[in-house]
């Protein structure tokens, strides 16, 4: 029940956290789709359900960052 748990908040708050990094929405939502890639090729996913939330939940990410703007934070400075 927990890998559902994660599979569904897990790569939104990863696309959140490398859009503000990078300020850049695409970067942070290319670089999330490169890691949870990754680990399905390397097998680390035991069902398709998972992979289907985390997809889900990476569309969620990326409408949450443009929706409120994070990858424009001008207050950051890196």
């Amino acid at each position: 029940m927990i890998w559902y748990i994660l599979a569904a908040f897990f790569p939104c708050v990863l696309v959140v956290i490398f859009s503000t990094i990078t300020r850049n929405k695409w970067i942070g939502t290319i670089v999330t789709l490169i890691l949870i890639g990754a680990s399905i090729y390397k097998g680390f996913f035991h069902d398709e359900w998972i992979i289907f939330l985390d997809v889900v939940s990476i569309l969620a990410g990326y409408i949450i960052v443009d929706q409120l703007k994070m990858h424009k934070n001008e207050n950051f400075r890196g």
